[in-house]
């Protein structure tokens, strides 16, 4: 019993040491497991932590894709376009309104790798609220609408765009909805109810307390008045070209461009052909509110051209004077001063007279007396200590959208400012209505 006991011991033990060398064995022959070798994905570093819309940025860091279309990258969430790709850089464009927040990553729609944050800096975009480009009058929702060489424009208290073209008057809404709301589409001077009347080159045009429109019927060298009922009738002046006061019909202008209203319901008039600014009091009477030209007298304040007029909260008058290439100053008392611009054409940014302008046409002043005046291809601003510097345009002729600096025009003429702060103006050369908004 005992030596069986022990005989099994012995065979247990045999096979225990048998396993191990085996195993041992094994062990010795094969082959270790690899090196994992694969990048990790990370972003390492940015160039620029911080910027406007449009901004370049190359993202450094491992494990990207050399095909850009594998990388996806975001600023704060929002998506963006990578347009160079290697394994250890990106480089991409900061998307509009953006805000502050981690840039992330995903190469192939894998997980969400985690960078830097960014910090977005708002500016001023130009974007294209109404208008194919096309030159045609075309109703319609934005860019499905067109335009034949968009005027001047004004704003209701709706945010509604009410501007003149050829020899029609159209509304747009907030929403870029463009409608005709006066004008046969031909030439005339008839009166009526909307459509049934007619203009010839509807020029500047303002809205009162009550919603009533008044506009510079420029190539009719009259004034006429749209009320809320859509009903139109002549103000002042007749079709004749001339110069004479008086009360309503009995009046003459030669090519009103533009008006304005003060507090008391006076009406100015930019008389550009008679070289004036006409006033219009609310029993519709006529007389002339610059000085005029008087042989052998002193002729300062007075204006060659007058092309657009706005007013501030102390009724002072603000002119383009674009014979002269000066933004002009007109108190209440008629007195004349010049805002800016040396009197000689060209484009110089500076204070006040050392600025220079090349053709000064609209002109608002918003509620802080920042006055904007849209000049050839390009939108000049004047701060409130006279300082001019070029607000949107790059001075090139063109029609691209984007940061304001960059952002390219063609003759532009109208110009307004919603309450928000955005701007509108009528880039008549390329039969667009642009809007530059803060963001």
């Amino acid at each position: 019993m005992i030596h069986c006991t022990k005989k099994r011991m012995a065979v247990n033990m045999a096979l225990f040491l048998l396993t191990i060398f085996f195993i041992g064995c094994s062990k010795r022959g094969s082959s270790p497991t690899p090196p994992d070798n694969t990048s990790k994905t990370a972003i390492t570093a940015l160039n620029v932590n911080t910027g406007p819309y449009n901004t370049t940025v190359i993202i450094t860091g491992t494990g990207f894709s050399n095909t850009a279309v594998d990388d996806q990258v975001f600023f704060n969430g929002k998506a963006t376009i990578v347009s160079v790709a290697t394994s250890t850089q990106l480089t991409v464009t900061v998307p509009l309104a953006a805000g502050t927040g981690n840039v992330t990553l995903k190469v192939k729609s894998g997980n969400a790798i985690t960078g830097p944050v960014f910090t977005y800096q708002a500016s001023w975009v130009v974007s294209t609220l109404a208008g194919s480009g096309a030159q045609k009058t075309v109703d319609g929702t934005g860019t499905a609408a067109s335009f034949t060489n968009p005027d001047r424009m004004t704003i209701d208290a709706k945010g509604n765009l009410y501007l003149g073209e050829n020899f029609t008057i159209r509304k747009i809404t907030p929403e870029g909805v463009v409608s005709t709301i006066a004008g046969t589409g031909k030439i005339g001077s008839a009166n009526g109810n909307g459509t049934a009347a007619s203009f010839f080159n509807p020029g500047g045009m303002v809205i009162d307390k009550v919603g009533d429109l008044y506009v510079a019927d420029y190539g009719n060298n009259l004034i006429r008045k749209m009320d809320i009922s859509g009903n139109v009738t002549t103000l002042a002046g007749t079709v004749s070209p001339g110069f004479a006061n008086g009360k309503g019909t009995a009046a003459s202008f030669s090519g009103p461009v533009d008006l304005v209203l003060d507090k008391n319901g006076n009406t100015y008039v930019a008389d550009l052909g008679n070289e004036i600014i006409r006033k219009i009091t609310s029993d519709n009477s006529v007389t002339t509110f610059s000085k005029i030209v008087t042989p052998g007298k002193d002729n300062v304040g007075l204006f060659h051209f007058p092309g657009g007029l706005a007013i501030d909260n102390n009724d002072n008058l603000y002119a383009t004077d674009i014979g002269n290439f000066l933004v002009q100053k007109i108190t209440p008392a008629g007195i004349v001063s010049t805002v800016a611009g040396s009197g000689i054409r060209g484009s110089t940014n500076g204070q006040g007279t050392n600025a220079s302008f090349n053709s000064p046409r609209a002109i608002i002043v918003d509620k802080d007396n920042t006055i904007y005046v849209t000049d050839g291809n390009v939108i000049r601003k004047i701060d409130a200590t006279g300082v001019v510097t070029t607000f949107a345009g790059s001075g090139a002729e063109g029609a691209v959208n984007g940061p304001a600096s960059t952002a390219s025009f063609k003759n532009i003429n109208g110009i307004v400012a919603d309450k928000s702060g955005n701007l509108y103006v009528s880039d008549t050369g390329n039969n667009l209505i642009r809007k530059i908004s803060f963001q």
